[in-house]
């Protein structure tokens, strides 16, 4: 359509060239009513084939209107003839220049969109094999270390693919930049191809179900866990930004609205996957050392189950034994806690808005007053207290005493008997 309207509109330029005997003025009324007619038509341009189309006519023009060159270098002030066509050069090797990034993107895209299947593909075929190794019940030291070479490649994978779908979404952010807050419909159907044609999507829903996958045929670390979580939370906020955009454009074609949905319910799936996974690992941390502390699978419970756990252990103090109550908490403190919650679990937590600082405070608070209701200080203590000031006072005292009676000792001349017997004579 705009093609067409290009060569209507270069056809009526042409038109002007036949108009004889015309006035200074009718000159330049007819120079810059062409003269903008093409910068229109440079900004309008819809392919590479149209800005050379224009090139040839942009030549023509010029060449058309050379004999008037000095008077309109006059009428053009504070441009002139030269620089006028230069602008218009300019623009249109802008213009060009568009098309060319357009197309290099569309080639970029297209081999992601190529590498972006291969891995799924590769994914489902590393999935399948660690499947059948699991479920051999005896695994000799081959079996394992194909078992782990396995998983390890099927990590390095689903994390590439990651990144590659996230630069396919990426692009798609910068086309929505490029446009206007609102939408026309040409703008919404450009899109709307752009993305089927990415199969963008797709691609996202199997990125999401890889990574749930994932976490049921290993048994992940807590470092395996943290990369997870900032994974997913990068990945989430890059689907909030162009998902309600997608939204919008998508508003009349149910089956991609319901797609939309679908994407934003796997994101809730792999985000209550990771917690839950987290959170059982934290329970097993207590579950291993027989530590009878509530079950959660929230900060809140957690915090909770803790400062229940520890009432209870304050409560039985007397009815349990002495040492069975001290065993407990050596087991909860220096097993457990201090040793695995608070250096490996805690920054986990608190990164991921799983529990606050405060929460972390107010456990160790808790720690803190347990230990001072298991050994409180005795009330016979300041006597010991006193005692122990009185002794080193006595020894203060005592070594002061000392020192000036050799002082003085030393101070008496070796032969004042001597001198005494001579004045007496």
């Amino acid at each position: 359509m705009k093609t067409k309207i290009l060569y209507t509109l270069i056809l009526t330029l042409g038109l002007f060239s036949f108009l004889l005997a015309q006035s200074d003025y009718e000159k330049a009324q007819n120079f810059k009513k062409q003269y903008k007619i093409y910068e229109d038509a440079i900004k309008e341009a819809s392919s590479l084939e149209e800005c050379n189309i224009l090139k040839e006519n942009i030549i023509k023009f010029k060449k058309e209107y050379l004999a008037e060159k000095d008077f309109l270098d006059k009428v053009l002030y504070p441009e002139n003839f030269e620089s006028a066509f230069e602008k218009l050069e300019k623009a249109l090797e802008t213009r060009k220049g568009d098309f060319a990034q357009i197309t290099e993107l569309k080639t970029e895209i297209g081999a992601l969109k190529t590498k972006v299947t291969e891995l799924s593909e590769e994914n489902q075929n590393l999935l399948a094999q660690i499947k059948a190794l699991n479920l051999q019940v005896k695994k000799d030291a081959e079996t394992i270390a194909s078992l782990k070479k396995l998983i390890a490649q099927l990590k390095a994978n689903i994390q590439q693919r990651d990144m590659l779908v996230r630069d396919i979404i990426d692009s798609l952010l910068t086309e929505f930049i490029k446009v206007p807050g609102t939408l026309n419909e040409a703008e919404k159907e450009a899109i709307i191809t752009k993305v089927d044609s990415r199969n963008l999507f797709y691609n996202i829903e199997r990125t999401i179900v890889d990574n749930i996958q994932f976490m049921r045929v290993t048994q992940l670390t807590p470092k395996d866990l943290s990369e997870m979580k900032r994974q997913y939370n990068d990945f989430n906020k890059l689907w909030k930004q162009i998902g309600p955009k997608l939204s919008d454009v998508y508003l009349t074609k149910q089956d991609k609205a319901s797609q939309i949905a679908s994407i934003d319910g796997l994101f809730y799936e792999w985000n209550s996957r990771l917690n839950d996974e987290i959170w059982n690992q934290v329970n097993q941390v207590f579950r291993e050392k027989n530590l009878a502390v509530l079950p959660f699978r929230s900060g809140e419970q957690f915090v909770n189950s803790i400062y229940s756990f520890i009432d209870d252990e304050i409560k039985n103090l007397g009815v349990k034994s002495k040492d069975e109550s001290l065993n407990t908490f050596y087991t909860f403190t220096d097993s457990v806690y201090f040793k695995t919650i608070q250096p490996v679990w805690i920054p986990i937590l608190i990164e991921n808005n799983m529990m606050t600082e405060a929460n972390k405070d107010s456990i160790e608070a808790h720690i803190a007053f347990w230990k001072e209701k298991l050994s409180p200080p005795s009330k016979f203590n300041w006597i010991y207290t006193l005692a122990g000031i009185l002794i080193v006072i006595l020894v203060v005292a005592y070594i002061f005493k000392n020192r000036n009676k050799q002082k003085l000792i030393n101070s008496i001349p070796k032969d004042t008997g001597q001198q005494n017997t001579i004045n007496n004579g």
